[in-house]
């Protein structure tokens, strides 16, 4: 192992958070808060229609369980139509 690496390593992070950083500051705030509400739907609809289907097979409870589902498979339809509608834009 050389120890060389792991510094040139640490360098190449610290222009990896100023790149980042510059690549965020030159979206437009509309395409930003796409993102950010995509990204947001896309977790919260997996983890609802996740765990409501897991309520309702292993624990019985399909009001709560198909409640969840069908949020979660709400928010990852508005999520492919935000993704759908900025790939055409």
């Amino acid at each position: 192992m050389d120890p060389f690496s792991m510094v040139a390593a640490e360098e190449e992070q610290d222009h990896a958070g100023a790149d980042l950083a510059e690549g965020v500051g030159s979206l437009d705030d509309g395409t930003f808060r796409d993102f950010i509400v995509a990204l947001l739907l896309a977790q919260g609809g997996l983890f609802a229609a996740s765990l409501g289907l897991m309520l309702w097979h292993f624990r019985g409870q399909g009001l709560l369980g198909g409640g969840l589902l069908a949020a979660g498979a709400v928010a990852l339809v508005v999520t492919a139509v935000i993704v759908v509608r900025y790939e055409r834009a």
